[in-house]
Order: structure tokens, then C-alpha cells, then sequence
């Protein structure tokens, strides 16, 4: 929590000396990266979903191939 505090006043340092001009390239920025850290967390989740089908698909091969033996 202390680290996010600090992370917090250091980008509020930065904004005190950016140009207004520039406030809204930085919010667009800020935007992107929320989404992609969005879609990210989406695609590792789906991504790992298909792992444990493949992984249950693996289990009830063996267990068969074992049952056949």
C-alpha cells in the first residue's frame, strides 16, 4: 500500500509540470493502457480456461488408456 502512495505523488509531480496542451494526449494514453491491461486479464483468462479443458481432456485419455490396459 506505502509503494502505491508514492506511485500516486510521483504522477502527481508529473502533472503539476506537464503543459495543459498536452493533459489530453495523456488521458488518452492513460486510457489505452487501462484497456489494454482490461483485454489482457481477459485473454488470460480465457487462455487459461482452455488449458484446464485441454488438461481434463489429457486426465480422461489417460485414465481410458489405463482402464484399457
Amino acid at each position: 500500500m506505502q509503494a502505491q502512495v508514492k506511485y500516486k505523488e510521483e504522477i502527481i509531480q508529473e502533472l503539476q509540470n506537464m503543459p495543459d496542451e498536452q493533459m489530453l494526449n495523456l488521458l488518452s494514453l492513460v486510457r489505452i493502457f487501462k484497456k489494454s491491461i482490461i483485454m489482457q486479464r481477459d485473454s488470460d483468462f480465457y487462455l487459461k480456461k482452455e488449458f484446464d479443458e485441454w488438461d481434463a481432456l489429457s486426465d480422461e485419455a489417460l485414465n481410458n488408456f489405463e482402464a484399457a490396459i
